[in-house]
């Protein structure tokens, strides 16, 4: 179980900051991540998922103005018999 202090903090846009200091034994216990991402809602967790997406693409070198949803358009016919 873990012993180390949690420090709880909110960004002046409302978005929660949570802290610990841990050692090395203590690096596999998840509940530290689990607690703060359960304590997001929906939007927040997405916001967040889509700030990591960005990190990640810039820190590639690509263009941001890539990211968007993949929009594939077809055209289906029923061939007759």
């Amino acid at each position: 179980m873990m012993s180390s202090k949690i420090n709880r903090a909110v960004t002046a846009d409302g978005r929660p900051i949570m802290t610990r200091l841990t050692t090395i034994e203590e690096q596999g216990d998840r509940s530290f991540d689990l607690e703060f991402w359960q304590q997001l809602s929906s939007e927040q967790r997405a916001s967040a998922v889509w700030d990591l997406a960005v990190n990640a693409w810039q820190m590639k070198g690509r263009n941001t103005d890539e990211l968007r949803l993949q929009r594939s358009v077809e055209t289906l016919r029923r061939g007759r018999g």
